[in-house]
């Protein structure tokens, strides 16, 4: 099954929503707040410390999410010092001193935001009884001082107690002390809890996405590649969550590695041709579109229709796979092939759902769109606006699918040139879409496109030029990511070099 997402379309990019894909287990409402307060701590001593030492530790066992962490913190403050140590470094400080003063490959030359030290563990062996870098750390205590920054080590919690414990001069040295570690990430917890649909995951924000991928991770390890007939289903379940999120944070290889071996095991349990097939072979098929593998994409997406077809009849969840094959149609040029599928889905999920459901306004988002890359704008408008009100009452007026339905819609209402009504949606479309994903994600990417042609056509050409560049350089970062490059690279490079060729011409 696909997820909802905004379609990346360079030359006034629509949006589609397909299918939202079932998981299992999330953080309490409790744990989600502990963890973002956590982080919003740490921005707040970032600006609080400016220009001033502080030493603080950041604890955070799982490794994806502590690079994840890093990555996102360095781009919100550029100048942030990262010194990655080795493990023939010998005395932590001298290695860090010797980084700054250099100006090393992660190391600004103008006095650093932050120094955030990194990789650790490696140094510290838990069961060794000697532990020279831990002795030459503690005697460093003063001499951190130095820097005029805030200094941050990052580190697992094994790693953090041996510093207590083994350092501590320098533990008790502290200002600050962050942990992002979930203590809902146990097998038992997510056995135990209930979760009310993948659209609420979808509708995080970017941080508490990054903290559920942590819990996810942390969950697999536990289980094992082998999981017990017992926990095979949560660990199935587990894993198609997070392979969404991977995808939503541009990890291709490891969310396409997830849902190959959730779609095994289906197939080894089920047999080849149970639903549990379909929903597999759908959330692969996602990804291989997501990653402009549309022929392989096809076929699987034929494949899941006919298996449903076959256990459900004409009813749902057929609606599902009709949708996602008609919006790969759609992306092959293949309109009058896609048509009927998107009005056969929409009817269905009408007569199982009734009028207001979550995935009515999918389905009337995507007709709609279709209708109006086919120039029917009279027929298109009133089914935008019915998707965009629904999904605002039922998922909430932030949630990504709102952010599709506001974006298609203030596309249709520049091309109509209603531009001032226009803008506020592709404003609001993109805050949505930034809040969900990341800075960095293909659907800001769109969302930034959208904005920026508006303001040329409103001759705000330096306005537009910043948003522009941004659109590159995630696509850009889309291939690099996925091996493939991002369909509308071109179009997005020759934009961005007609615009400033624009503003050249103006200036003179």
């Amino acid at each position: 099954m696909a997820t909802s997402k905004l379609a990346a379309k360079v030359s006034d990019s629509t949006s589609v929503l397909s299918a939202p894909v079932p998981a299992a287990g999330a953080l309490s409402a409790e744990e989600l707040e502990r963890q973002t307060s956590e982080l919003a701590g740490f921005r707040r001593m970032l600006f609080a410390s400016e220009g001033t030492f502080s030493l603080s530790f950041a604890v955070c066992t799982n490794l994806t999410l502590r690079l994840g962490l890093v990555k996102e913190l360095c781009r919100e403050y550029p100048t942030i010092a990262v010194v990655a140590l080795t493990e023939d470094t010998t005395d932590i400080y001298d290695t860090v001193r010797q980084q700054i003063d250099r100006g090393g490959v992660n190391a600004p030359a103008q006095t650093p935001a932050a120094i955030f030290v990194t990789d650790v563990e490696p140094l510290l062996p838990a069961e060794a009884a000697d532990q020279p870098v831990l002795t030459a750390l503690n005697l460093s205590r003063e001499r951190w001082e130095q820097f005029q920054c805030p200094v941050v080590f990052w580190m697992s919690e094994y790693a953090a107690i041996l510093i207590a414990t083994k350092a501590a001069d320098l533990w008790r040295y502290r200002s600050h002390h962050f942990e992002f570690v979930s203590a809902a990430a146990t097998v038992a917890a997510g056995q135990s809890e209930s979760f009310p649909g993948y659209d609420m995951i979808a509708g995080l924000p970017v941080e508490q996405k990054r903290f559920r991928m942590a819990e996810l991770e942390q969950r697999l390890t536990d289980v094992g590649d082998d999981p017990s007939p017992v926990l095979k289903p949560h660990f199935v379940a587990w894993s198609e969550e997070l392979a969404e999120l991977c995808q939503v944070f541009g990890q291709y290889d490891r969310s396409e590695t997830l849902k190959r071996r959730v779609l095994d095991l289906e197939e080894e349990h089920y047999g080849s041709d149970h639903p549990h097939v379909a929903t597999a072979l759908n959330n692969l098929a996602a990804l291989l579109q997501a990653t402009n593998r549309l022929t392989e994409a096809e076929s699987l997406m034929r494949r899941a229709l006919s298996i449903d077809e076959q256990s459900f009849g004409p009813d749902h969840p057929v609606a599902r796979d009709l949708n996602n094959l008609a919006l790969l149609l759609k992306t092959t040029n293949r309109l009058t092939e896609a048509e009927p599928l998107m009005r056969r889905a929409l009817s269905i999920d009408e007569q199982s759902f009734g009028p207001d459901h979550p995935d009515l306004a999918r389905d009337l988002n995507n007709l709609a769109q279709f209708l109006q890359d086919a120039n029917r704008l009279p027929e298109a408008e009133p089914l935008m606006r019915r998707a965009l009100s629904i999904a605002e009452q039922s998922l909430g007026r932030d949630h990504p699918h709102v952010a599709a339905a506001l974006n298609n819609l203030a596309l249709l209402l520049k091309a109509t040139n209603r531009l001032p009504e226009a803008e506020p949606l592709y404003r609001r479309a993109l805050t949505i879409a930034e809040q969900s994903f990341g800075r960095d994600h293909p659907d800001v990417a769109t969302a930034l496109n959208n904005l920026a042609r508006l303001l040329v056509d409103t001759n705000r050409l330096l306005e537009a030029e910043p948003l522009a560049r941004r659109v590159v350089e995630i696509f850009k970062a889309f291939g690099e990511a996925t091996g493939h490059e991002h369909p509308h690279l071109q179009a997005a490079l020759e934009h961005y070099e007609l615009l400033k060729a624009a503003i050249a011409e103006a200036a003179e």
